[in-house]
């Protein structure tokens, strides 16, 4: 009789070696006005949890626009967090997402990909996904995904807030 071995399951822990499951977002609304709210979203590893409640408070404003900074890295380790951010806004009822990327220190495939797929998830919910670049790198990412023609990016000059 042959042996079959029972694959065995690991509980996830609050972290791995890199620290990446940690690296949920450390958040603080850094500017707000009657429609426009903007939020940093450190991604590096080991960065505090975010707040449940929306931005500004418990009750985000219907058809505002929410502004994410996102400092660091985005790649597989940190691209949950980007997603969570974004599925939190639009539930908590924010109708136009704006991803800075003007402060990421780099970019992988899986952060491109999660940035296309966020941006038409989005789209198909009646929520604007709009991306101000990012340095010259994490453009080139884009780029060499074929996918930088397809993506909202704004204008340099029109982003700056």
């Amino acid at each position: 009789m042959k042996r079959h071995h029972v694959p065995t399951t690991t509980s996830i822990g609050s972290g791995n070696e890199d620290g990446a499951l940690e690296s949920v977002a450390k958040q603080s609304t850094t500017a707000s006005t009657e429609n426009t709210t903007k939020q940093r979203v450190d991604l590096t590893p080991g960065a505090a949890r975010p707040s449940p409640s929306g931005p500004g408070g418990s009750a985000a404003r219907l058809n505002a626009t929410h502004t994410l900074v996102l400092v660091g890295e985005l790649n597989r380790a940190s691209t949950h967090t980007v997603e969570a951010e974004i599925e939190r806004l639009y539930e908590g009822g924010i109708k136009a997402i704006i991803l800075d990327l003007r402060q990421l220190s780099g970019i992988d495939s899986a952060g491109v990909a999660v940035i296309v797929f966020r941006s038409r998830w989005c789209h198909k919910r009646g929520c604007e996904l709009m991306l101000i670049p990012g340095p010259q790198a994490v453009q080139r990412a884009f780029e060499l995904a074929g996918v930088a023609d397809a993506l909202p990016f704004k204008e340099n000059d029109s982003a700056t807030t």
